[in-house]
């Protein structure tokens, strides 16, 4: 019987991981159009790149110096990266984009393989990869959040029905939060008004972001790994990830906390969590380094970096949006009520307050397992480096797969939630920091 048993998970997790492939490079072949790569505005940098590598240069100058586009900026593989493309294709910049695609694709691919080792639960990992790969596509299709209200009543009815109406309240406040997660990609703001696929897929510039998270992700899979198995590979694919992050964008500085904290996440013995953490803190220490090669070659005093900051009043409303969504309008329709006081009596208002109050329950019960804490709270962490700054969709690379993870717990949270004496089971989620990786055919 468990032969049988294990095949079925092997089919479904070959069809699952075959799905994600497929839906990447058909997001592929989407986003291979010429948005304007000859004049348009968006394509500035592409053409100023392009005019770079026509000139006279030196590869090993961008290792010990500023990036192929000159603007002040550490960023020598993708500097690379961008020379490839050149020596492969010239001035074809259209074909320039498969590079960004393919990018894309390994790294739902990193991130289903991050989250397999991360949890030992493969739908956990196909879920977060399915829906990191609609985002990056654009084929997530629009979720109404009256459906998220209507899923809140109906657990509440159901509950009710069960004999405990807040056993119920709690699946339909897991249900809104979902919807709410679900759109909240597609609300992140852009200063160009344009979408995270097309940065993340047709926009050439925003390799900077996917190459870098590309690494991340692998560093922390090897955090991960080497946690729950303490060998001495999983440390160097650790090390190696982010010395290839360290290369790539500068968001990589949030790595160390982050790989910490999936350290945390996998519930390792105290032994192999404190080797682990050593890795980590060797990492940290990279930094430093870093720090001061960057502040001695690196021209960081120009127009364009002062042109980046935004108001520093705005970080605060900015934070509030990653941890809880309905924050933002809640937030709105009390201080519209503090001017007009009769907004009070209308059903938008308490319509933003009942959404808050349901997706913050739905934070407490999710963020009793310690993976939810790492996409819910390690998504903000890795934004935190570029929240400063006037925001750009391929700022959310990183952060956007980290949110999958969330996205992922959250679902699982739903499926496994069901009214019972003693509160709502979240078998699917639940873990022991004592227990080891569940074998490869386990599917837990």
């Amino acid at each position: 019987m468990y032969p049988t048993a294990n095949r079925a998970y092997v089919r479904v997790w070959a069809i699952g991981v075959g799905l994600i492939v497929l839906l990447n490079l058909l997001g592929v072949a989407r986003w291979h159009i010429d948005d304007g790569l000859r004049d348009s505005f968006e394509n500035l940098d592409t053409r100023v790149i392009l005019q770079r590598l026509q000139q006279p240069h030196s590869v090993g100058e961008w290792f010990v110096g500023d990036w192929v586009l000159g603007n002040g900026f550490y960023r020598p593989l993708p500097s690379v990266l961008y020379q490839l493309d050149y020596c492969l294709w010239g001035e074809d910049l259209l074909r320039w984009k498969w590079t960004n695609g393919l990018l894309a694709t390994a790294c739902a691919l990193a991130l289903v393989g991050f989250l397999t080792t991360l949890t030992g639960q493969r739908r956990l990992a196909l879920a977060g990869g399915l829906a990191f790969t609609l985002w990056q596509t654009g084929f997530a299709p629009p979720i109404p959040l009256w459906v998220g209200a209507f899923a809140l009543a109906a657990g509440m009815a159901w509950g009710y029905g069960q004999g405990d109406w807040r056993r119920g309240a709690v699946w339909g406040c897991l249900a809104f939060a979902l919807v709410v997660e679900w759109g909240f990609v597609a609300d992140l703001p852009d200063i160009h008004m344009q979408s995270f696929a097309y940065r993340a897929m047709g926009w050439i510039p925003g390799r900077t972001a996917t190459l870098m998270a590309l690494f991340a992700l692998l560093a922390l899979w090897g955090a991960a790994g080497y946690a729950r198995s303490g060998r001495v590979g999983w440390a160097a694919l650790a090390v190696g990830g982010f010395v290839g992050a360290m290369l790539s964008y500068e968001q990589f500085v949030a790595l160390p906390v982050l790989m910490a904290l999936a350290v945390w996440a996998v519930g390792a013995p105290r032994p192999r969590m404190v080797r682990a953490w050593g890795v980590c803190l060797a990492c940290l220490l990279l930094l430093a380094p870093y720090a001061v090669f960057y502040r001695e070659r690196i021209p960081t005093q120009t127009q364009y970096h002062q042109q980046r900051v935004k108001r520093s009043k705005t970080l605060p409303m900015t934070a509030a949006n990653w941890l809880a969504p309905p924050a933002s309008e809640a937030w709105m329709q009390v201080d519209l009520t503090l001017t007009a006081p009769l907004n009070f009596a209308f059903p938008r208002f308490w319509l933003a307050q009942v959404g808050l109050v349901a997706y913050l329950i739905a934070l407490r019960q999710v963020l009793r397992t310690r993976y939810g804490w790492l996409g819910w709270l390690g998504s903000l962490l890795a934004y935190a480096p570029t929240a400063p700054l006037l925001p750009l969709m391929h700022y959310y690379y990183l952060p956007v797969a980290l949110r999958a993870l969330w996205w992922g717990v959250l679902l699982l949270c739903l499926l496994e939630s069901r009214p019972a004496r003693g509160g709502v089971a979240l078998a699917a989620v639940d873990e022991s920091p004592a227990t080891p990786a569940a074998p490869s055919g386990s599917g837990r």
